[in-house]
């Protein structure tokens, strides 16, 4: 032991429904839906920095509601969904940290693979960056107080009229549930239906 590995079992982490998720070579069956929903839901956008909770499943759910209104598919609107799935499992790094760490993009990628193997997605890139994006600069005028710095990029989205909810992450958590079975999404796991309630948090 040392002090690096103190508390590690592998390059395991150990997950709220009692699994062991390998991070190194993770697999289908070690994470269940309710893992990754339970963690977007506690997890806040921009490294916390904003000025109200704001939280990644959050996000998640108005990125999928815009999907739905421009027409995309329902497998489309899924992939949008869970596009930071992985997420739940590796943490939400601040983009500028992100791009000074190499290692971590492979380990996204490994981490979304096997998310999309799990719910057998076939998602294209370029639908979910278009809508990510232009979320994003509607989260940046809604929740940060006027500035003098552009934004890479900010420029080149279109405009999106959001309703920001703030959502605690028992609420951020159902809805993002919510979302995915109405998107058709096999969620699979009994633990859902002591968090969800469909009849009262129905489909916008």
């Amino acid at each position: 032991m040392t002090i690096d590995n103190f508390g590690c079992v592998g390059n395991t982490i150990r997950l709220r429904s009692g699994k062991y998720l390998d991070l190194r070579s993770p697999q289908p069956d070690q994470f269940t839906f309710f893992d990754i929903a339970g963690a977007l839901s506690k997890i806040c956008r921009f490294g916390g920095q904003c000025e109200r909770f704001y939280s990644v499943a959050e996000h998640s759910y108005h990125c999928a509601i815009q999907a739905i209104r421009d027409g995309l598919t329902t497998r489309e609107s899924q992939c949008v969904l869970m596009h930071d799935a992985a997420e739940a499992f590796i943490g939400d790094i601040v983009k500028p940290l992100k791009i000074m760490l190499p290692d971590y993009a492979h380990v996204e990628t490994m981490m979304e693979d096997c998310i999309l193997n799990k719910y057998e997605l076939d998602c294209d890139p370029n639908l979910i960056r278009e809508i990510d994006q232009a979320m994003l600069i509607a989260e940046r005028k809604s929740m940060f107080s006027r500035d003098s710095e552009k934004w890479y990029g900010e420029d080149s989205v279109r405009t999106l009229s959001v309703e920001f909810k703030h959502w605690y992450p028992a609420e951020a958590e159902r809805m993002f549930v919510v979302r995915a079975i109405d998107l058709g999404m096999r969620v699979g796991d009994s633990a859902i239906a002591s968090i969800i309630d469909t009849k009262k948090y129905g489909a916008e």
